[in-house]
């Protein structure tokens, strides 16, 4: 009797364990998903949804293929997805639906080289309107390749190029936590790299991405394996490599100027508040050398240098550094976080991934943000080196990532670029031409042939790159969106936030 009773009490304390276990890893895994935005509100975007229509927009100042100048009174006609004609003299079918661009400009839609959308679909409405037409996700999953899918065939949002997930040397349970938590790809055994690169190109990710704790075996077996497939190879530089080691292999694409920064850093020494002027200093000297590295070998850098700019406020005042951006449309769960504890993406006060610890010294700060301003300094030598020597530079804003709002923080962006030493042209080029002829599509210029992929303004952006958000109309694949409905998807956006 009393071992069947001893029997049946186990078999009880067993059945909760595996219950209450179940259940804490459902809890887990449900508030997961609502840091990455899993479980905000979704707005139908079938509620803007458009056709590909034909019509012409009338009497336009449109941008010329090299970027440099505006074309005065000029019309654009728009069929079938693509740019049909541009001219000075057009002729017209009858009765044709015109929109008149008198006093307006027309360029390229914009693309954002750089974004995070992770579980958070209403970022598509605020791209398109913010008049970017094509995006560049960085850590990209299988429901992202659904909605880069769904939008090919008219799912109102821009079009998207996407990467697989970030790869990051790790194994055993540590790894699987990275997976689950972090969305990162653990990487252990150098022999099965080959056949996972080719996993993923199956499935029709766009290029394979690199991260900072890839160990450099790992490096070189996916190095191995993009030169033997013809796979686009980018991301971060990896700590164990020099750049001598990145000018020699196929990491074509550098995720963030940054990355630049942080090898020079390591190649300089103890870089800190005490040493930043001499650092600056040694980034001036080794500019010129790598602009010649990143020209020979044909690598693209993307900017993030607004993010950069954003880290100094940040850390000084949380709640300040938030009241400058457009935090409402940023999906709460991201904004929210878990806990303070736990550094995943949280934008607020308490759980900005950013802020210093509450007990961080006063008298510290100054040199903190000695320290931070000086490192996003460092980021505009290098970008301006870049730019007079024509390397190709593609603006991206690491979106989602505080305080980086989706679709607005790419004007942010351009703005920063010219404040670096950009024209307004060079900017413009960054977040049109030079991302789409990168990526091989044929967009980023209004041409007669490419696919019809434009933001009519009020101002003129080459006159002052502000202008960029002065946005009448987009035109996203031949589907055009009017101010009414640009401000209904920010309304929508804002209302399911």
């Amino acid at each position: 009797m009393f071992k069947r009773k001893t029997k049946t009490l186990l078999i009880w304390i067993a059945s909760f364990f595996i219950v209450s276990s179940a259940l804490s890893l459902w809890i887990m895994d449900y508030k997961i998903d609502h840091v990455w935005g899993e479980h905000t509100q979704i707005v139908n975007p079938e509620t803007f949804r458009k056709p590909q229509q034909t019509f012409a927009i009338v009497n336009v100042s449109v941008l010329s293929a090299d970027g440099d100048s505006m074309q005065p009174n000029h019309t654009v006609l728009i069929e079938d997805g693509l740019i049909a004609d541009v001219s000075s003299e057009p002729n017209l079918p009858t009765g044709i639906t015109t929109i008149d661009g008198t006093g307006k400009y027309l360029i390229p839609g914009l693309i954002d080289s750089h974004i995070h959308l992770w579980q958070s679909p209403n970022d598509l409405l605020l791209y398109i309107a913010n008049g970017v037409t094509h995006i560049r996700e960085m850590n990209g999953s299988d429901e992202h390749l659904m909605w880069k899918a769904e939008i090919e065939v008219g799912r109102p949002g821009p079009e998207m190029f996407v990467t697989s997930r970030r790869h990051n040397s790790s194994s055993g349970i540590a790894g699987l936590f990275e997976r689950w938590t972090a969305k990162i790809n653990p990487v252990d055994d150098t022999d099965d790299i080959e056949s996972h690169v080719q996993q993923v190109m199956e499935k029709g990710y766009d290029a394979v991405k690199i991260y900072t704790l890839l160990k450099k075996r790992h490096f070189q077996a996916f190095n191995k394996a993009a030169l033997k497939l013809d796979v686009q190879l980018l991301g971060h530089i990896p700590m164990e490599m020099t750049l001598d080691e990145i000018w020699q292999s196929e990491l074509k694409e550098l995720a963030h100027t940054e990355e630049l920064v942080k090898a020079l850093a390591r190649e300089f020494g103890e870089f800190n508040s005490e040493t930043s002027e001499e650092f600056l200093q040694f980034v001036h000297k080794r500019s010129a050398d790598i602009v010649t590295h990143l020209l020979k070998n044909d690598v693209a850098v993307v900017s993030t240098l607004s993010l950069m700019e954003s880290i100094a406020p940040q850390k000084l005042d949380v709640a300040d550094a938030l009241r400058a951006v457009e935090l409402e449309y940023v999906n709460p769960g991201i904004a929210e976080a878990l806990h303070p504890s736990v550094p995943i993406m949280g934008w607020l006060p308490d759980v900005n991934i950013y802020r210093l610890p509450y007990n961080y010294p006063q008298e510290k700060i100054p040199g903190n943000q000695t320290y931070w301003k000086a490192y996003a300094q460092a980021n505009r030598i290098l970008l301006k080196a870049m730019a007079n020597k024509g390397v190709k530079v593609l603006a991206g804003t690491d979106a989602n990532v505080p305080v980086m709002v989706p679709g607005f923080s790419l004007h942010e962006e351009l703005v920063s670029l010219t404040q670096a030493g950009f024209s307004e042209a060079q900017a413009l080029r960054s977040a049109t031409s030079t991302p789409a002829a990168w990526m091989k599509v044929k967009s980023g210029k209004v041409l007669a042939g490419y696919q019809a992929d434009l933001v009519l303004l009020h101002a003129n952006p080459l006159k002052d790159i502000n202008h960029t958000r002065t946005v009448d109309t987009v035109i996203s694949n031949g589907r055009q969106y009017n101010r009414t409905d640009l401000d209904s998807m920010l309304s929508s956006v804002k209302s399911a936030n």
